[in-house]
């Protein structure tokens, strides 16, 4: 048996117009996916420090968790430490501190908390490029402490 396909030109044409239509799509969609990858790998992110000052004694902060980004363009993904050790600062046994360095995108949010020992206070700071504060914060004795920031936009 012999079969006999209608391929009058409006048909084809139709099928032509859907057939473009739906590579434009997968091309379009293909696309998207890889200018918001190259977007990602070229944006802009902060060195940042975190710094937890304690005064009134303690040789470890219970519990920090601060935010990092994995990668430029990434938001800031929490990382847990548990018994982060201090440093004593100069010859004042009362004060200590811990930091450290991480990555975050700029226009991100940037965030530590620390827990100190009982009886010690703590201040968290979050600062730019090593320098410039955006974030301080005291808390009460024997308290959690917090400090957020959303991270500024690099100047053009």
């Amino acid at each position: 048996m012999h079969r006999t396909t209608d391929l009058s030109p409006s048909r084809l044409s139709s099928r032509l117009a859907v057939a473009s239509s739906l590579m434009v799509l997968a091309c379009g969609l293909a696309g998207c996916g890889a200018v918001d990858s190259y977007d990602k790998a070229i944006s802009d992110a902060w060195a940042v420090t975190y710094e937890i000052e304690v005064s009134g004694g303690g040789g470890t902060l219970d519990a920090v968790s601060y935010l990092e980004s994995e990668k430029r363009g990434d938001p800031g993904s929490p990382v847990e430490v548990e018994n982060a050790m201090l440093v004593v600062e100069g010859k004042d046994s009362s004060r200590s501190s811990w930091s450290v360095d991480s990555i975050i995108t700029a226009q991100a949010e940037a965030a530590v908390t620390a827990t100190p020992g009982e009886g010690s206070t703590a201040t968290c700071r979050i600062l730019l490029d090593g320098r410039k504060a955006i974030a301080t914060q005291t808390g009460a004795p024997g308290e959690p402490v917090e400090c957020t920031a959303i991270t500024p936009a690099f100047e053009r």
